[in-house]
């Protein structure tokens, strides 16, 4: 039987609930380049956790490594280990598609299918058990409703996702996402692409899906970082600099370039 492990302490803070990732001295090189130099960090169950940090600092390298999708890229080399549920996702997991299915990912730029509104939603089932009619249209009633989207496609879950608005195609990514029930949702900055408007639906979203799944969400805004984060990780030249609550790291975090970056934006690193 296996435990789930606890948060570390980091820089004297230590949160009080337990991890359901924990990263432990995670390298990553890619064709010679030492992308994340041993990064620690322990992402709590439930509530939302923003990755923060300049460009170029490993932030998206990172979640990608969660649910293994730079395994894919050519030169991808690691060292070190992550663990989800007590588990090595690298060692334990030999099946990606479960991996996958329990740690979901939303990409910075909407991607949908060339396909129905309603077979968009249904395609990570595509391989699963046998559905009948009645299930489908539960299963996308369920999820469209579960993104407020429900109301806007109802009537037009037979035409191509394609015709929705960029806000409404990244919503129904997060759709698709949560239909096949995952434990984990990994968001590389969902608002990037989208309109202010939108970006603050899918904001408003998240707030209410953090009740039922851990959330990793990395972004550049820290104005969105400070409205929804319930913890921050500061990542800076590809090392983990420093983690806490959005309490503690807003008011009184220990390292100056946290401080630096969370205030005004910038990092010397």
């Amino acid at each position: 039987m296996t435990t789930k492990p606890q948060l570390k302490v980091v820089d004297g803070k230590a949160a009080d609930t337990p991890a359901a990732i924990d990263v432990s001295d995670f390298n990553v090189w890619c064709c010679d380049a030492h992308i994340l130099n041993n990064v620690s960090a322990q992402f709590p169950a439930r509530g939302i956790t923003c990755i923060v940090g300049p460009s170029g600092s490993g932030k998206s390298t990172l979640i990608r490594s969660i649910n293994r999708i730079n395994d894919e890229v050519p030169g991808f080399i690691h060292k070190g280990a992550i663990r989800f549920d007590g588990r090595d996702i690298f060692t334990d997991y030999k099946d990606l598609t479960t991996l996958r299915t329990e740690i979901g990912m939303v990409f910075q730029k909407p991607c949908v299918f060339p396909k129905s509104i309603a077979e968009n939603v249904l395609f990570g089932l595509r391989a699963g058990r046998k559905l009948s009619t009645a299930d489908r249209l539960m299963i996308v009633e369920e999820n469209l409703r579960a993104v407020s989207l429900w109301k806007e496609v109802s009537k037009r879950l037979d035409e191509s996702a394609t015709s929705l608005s960029g806000g409404q195609q990244q919503r129904l990514c997060i759709a698709r996402t949560l239909a096949v029930k995952p434990k984990i949702l990994l968001l590389d900055e969902p608002t990037a692409s989208v309109d202010p408007v939108s970006g603050r639906a899918i904001e408003e979203l998240l707030l209410e899906l953090k009740k039922d799944y851990t959330i990793l969400l990395v972004t550049h805004d820290l104005a969105q970082c400070r409205r929804i984060a319930d913890h921050i990780v500061f990542m800076c030249d590809g090392e983990m600099i420093e983690q806490g609550s959005r309490q503690a790291m807003l008011e009184a975090p220990v390292h100056e370039k946290t401080a630096r970056y969370l205030n005004n934006s910038f990092c010397d690193c």
